[in-house]
């Protein structure tokens, strides 16, 4: 199978509301689309998200980095070591993960397709469906209590709830408020996504004792791993590395510092499946319970993780969220490659992402 075109393009993605963290604030975007022909017919379809505030990566910076750097290498080599060919690929260019992310993707729903497979029984996976969380924006004590019962009330049994930018005490009457609102019986994630200093994180977890949370995610900065290890050894709850954890050797160093607990695994920060493929054998071996998550992004992007998660069976937690914050037509559900109902995501049979789209190099 061999790679005769590369293509990119731009599109749109249109959210209910806004979406707001410690980092950044999303009402909509462009996503970049990837497809990648074979000379066989099959079109391998991958996708990068523009996140400035996170990854650093910005649309120009995708689109130049694919079509100058990753397509002239890509053009006519073969798929019969694509391990080989994209850990080559990803040296090309520092950093860069979510257009390396794109390419991987594509490769990989071609891979699948190969062997008319869903890309998460090409995996290794067993089951189509999986639950998930569903994120409560940073916003007023009031807005976030009421957007909490909204979302219960939609189906939801675990909230993950957004914070960093208030004071330590307006943080932890925020979560009171809606523990208390929701009599409680939701299960609380808590993300504040770098906002806090590691004495204040101390100080605002250990006042939530005794509350439903599963556990809290990235409370410091990303390169304070001397900070994560001190909030992770007096917390009584579990400490998640999100943006401190982009690659295999991230991974590794969180583990010789004792700095987390857990992982959060997000495909537009490994540069793709393969990346995520080695923190995930890497937690497994050291005991350490992931968590798949995604950035804001795309139906190919969102399916890819669906995807990842479904196809390693043993992923504790699933924050996948984003397609429910979707405004979705009737034609977008069908070509998404999964549906959507209540907490649960299920994928279709269809090989590789099970992304409709038009065939052959028109």
């Amino acid at each position: 199978m061999k790679i005769i075109e590369v293509r990119t393009e731009l599109f749109p993605i249109a959210l209910k509301t806004p979406f707001k963290t410690a980092l950044r604030e999303v009402q909509a975007l462009d996503v970049i689309r990837v497809k990648i022909y074979m000379d066989n017919g099959i079109i391998g379809v991958g996708e990068a998200a523009p996140t400035p505030a996170i990854t650093g990566d910005t649309q120009e910076g995708i689109l130049r980095d694919i079509e100058q750097h990753y397509r002239p290498y890509l053009l006519n080599r073969e798929l019969t070591q694509p391990f080989q060919l994209l850990s080559e690929l990803k040296k090309l260019v520092s950093h860069a993960t979510s257009a390396k992310a794109a390419i991987d993707i594509a490769v990989f729903d071609a891979l699948a397709k190969q062997q008319h497979q869903p890309l998460y029984q090409y995996l290794g996976g067993t089951r189509p469906s999986l639950a998930t969380d569903y994120t409560v924006s940073i916003g007023s004590e009031e807005k976030m209590v009421n957007d909490a019962r909204a979302y219960a009330q939609k189906g939801f049994v675990e909230l993950k709830v957004k914070m960093g930018l208030d004071d330590p005490e307006v943080e932890v009457a925020k979560l009171t408020a809606m523990n208390q609102a929701l009599d409680g019986k939701i299960r609380f994630r808590i993300d504040a996504n770098q906002g806090w200093s590691p004495k204040e994180a101390v100080e605002i977890i250990q006042s939530w004792k005794g509350l439903p949370i599963q556990f809290i995610e990235q409370p410091v900065k990303a390169h304070d791993i001397k900070g994560m290890a001190y909030v992770t050894a007096h917390s009584p709850f579990p400490i998640m590395a999100d943006e401190s954890l982009y690659s295999l050797a991230d991974a590794q160093v969180l583990i010789d510092h004792q700095a987390c607990h857990m992982f959060n695994i997000k495909l537009m920060k490994t540069a793709g499946i393969q990346g995520a493929l080695e923190i995930f054998r890497l937690a497994k071996e050291e005991n350490i319970p992931c968590m798949m998550g995604s950035m804001i992004e795309g139906y190919v992007g969102m399916a890819a993780a669906i995807h990842f998660a479904a196809g390693m069976n043993t992923i504790t937690y699933n924050d996948l969220d984003v397609p429910f914050m979707w405004k979705l037509t009737d034609q977008a559900k069908k070509q998404m490659g999964f549906t959507i109902n209540r907490n649960m995501l299920t994928l279709s049979h269809q090989a590789g992402l099970g992304i409709t789209m038009e065939e052959g190099l028109a």
